[in-house]
């Protein structure tokens, strides 16, 4: 069976490196970006199953990489899941993400094994 590639996309190291040791722990293939453009960049380039990605960010937030992955031609692309990972934890910043096309969202700080099971869920769908 084909590991399943997640891109990450954070400006925090340490967010980022707890993120790529969940992940590979799980055995899945992790990519990394720490800007929203990197991030757009390498979605267009591994066409990852899995985007995990921040609301704040350099460059281009985590909304506007959102939009342009959702208006992408190919649909590898645009019907990606993606999990919104965001210290912003109100109820208007969920809905926001939902608006823009996320599939869904973590609040930090996270607990791993919550981190697991979102992923597993949005990897093997019902």
């Amino acid at each position: 069976m084909t590991r399943k590639i997640i891109l990450v996309v954070d400006d925090n190291e340490d967010i980022r490196g707890l993120l790529l040791l969940v992940l590979e722990k799980e055995g899945y293939e992790v990519h990394i970006a720490v800007d929203g453009e990197e991030a757009l960049e390498k979605a267009q380039l591994i066409k990852p199953d899995l985007i995990l990605l921040d609301v704040m960010m350099p460059k281009l937030s985590g909304l506007e990489v959102l939009s342009a992955l959702r208006k992408h031609s190919d649909k590898k692309i645009s019907e990606v899941p993606v999990m919104m990972i965001t210290a912003k934890s109100a109820l208007a910043d969920v809905d926001q993400a939902g608006l823009w096309g996320a599939t869904s969202y973590i609040v930090k700080p996270f607990r791993p094994l919550d981190l697991r099971q979102k992923v597993l869920d949005l990897l093997n769908p019902v």
